[in-house]
């Protein structure tokens, strides 16, 4: 998956992630997709640091952040 562009990733992304808020949120699964959105912006670090082919996916971290708030990445809340 490293030849797809960031973008492309979260074209890919916004289908399933808005598929899991429709059918799992409610009140009390709040705590647990707060976590999971969590979850998805670490692999999603994960993955564009082994793209940029940087040792640290740690210092990606803010970046992706931004990337994902730009593109327009779905949460779970």
């Amino acid at each position: 998956m490293r030849h797809k562009s960031f973008l492309e990733q979260v074209e890919w992304l916004n289908p399933k992630i808005q598929g899991w808020r429709n059918y799992y949120y409610t009140a009390y699964s709040q705590l647990k997709l707060a976590k999971l959105d969590g979850y998805i912006l670490q692999r999603l670090t994960r993955w564009y640091a082994r793209k940029r082919q940087r040792a640290r996916w740690m210092g990606s971290f803010q970046e992706v952040k931004h990337m994902a708030k730009h593109y327009g990445l779905e949460t779970l809340l």
